[in-house]
């Protein structure tokens, strides 16, 4: 008994200090991607952490996360879309839609961009799941960010969405 005693005395901390320490963790890298079309004006966001690029074209791009889905559509002209306020009221309309899901809208939440183009935000929740809107308006155009997520992993993401949603940033379509 002595002796195995004494060989854990003596052997862990000599095993402690041949071991190498694992690697710390690596920061995923950030992917930039733009979307829209130079006619029309476009949308450069960076998306960090683990969201995966899922679908892109010209109109949206889409992540995935944790089975959440992060989607950011392609600036369009107020004329199409309406205000971010319009927008909102819209989104707020079609939840308030959904008996059966029996969503619960937050009151519409100012929000910035790192460039300063102004937008408006709701998050719709139920027991399960949350799904969150935003409008950002650029001069005479509005891009939307969707997200969808179970109320279990939104806690989570929701820093990293707040982070991409602040770096959209619009390009004006071409003269």
């Amino acid at each position: 008994m002595i002796a195995v005693a004494a060989a854990f005395v003596v052997g862990l901390p000599f095993l402690a200090r041949t071991v190498a320490p694992t690697d710390p963790p690596v920061a995923a890298e950030a992917t930039t991607v733009t979307i829209g079309t130079p006619t029309d004006g476009t949308v450069t966001i960076t998306a960090a952490g683990d969201w995966i690029q899922d679908t892109t074209t010209d109109a949206y791009v889409e992540f995935t996360n944790a089975g959440a889905v992060l989607s950011i559509a392609a600036p369009q002209p107020v004329a199409a879309t309406g205000t971010p306020e319009q927008v909102i009221q819209g989104t707020i309309a079609s939840l308030a839609a959904d008996v059966s899901a029996a969503w619960v809208a937050s009151d519409p939440i100012e929000i910035s961009t790192d460039n300063g183009d102004p937008g408006l935000c709701v998050t719709g929740t139920t027991v399960t799941d949350i799904a969150m809107t935003c409008a950002i308006q650029h001069h005479d155009e509005v891009s939307t960010l969707t997200a969808t997520a179970s109320t279990q992993v939104w806690p989570s993401l929701q820093p990293s969405v707040d982070a991409i949603l602040r770096s959209i940033t619009f390009t004006d379509p071409a003269p």
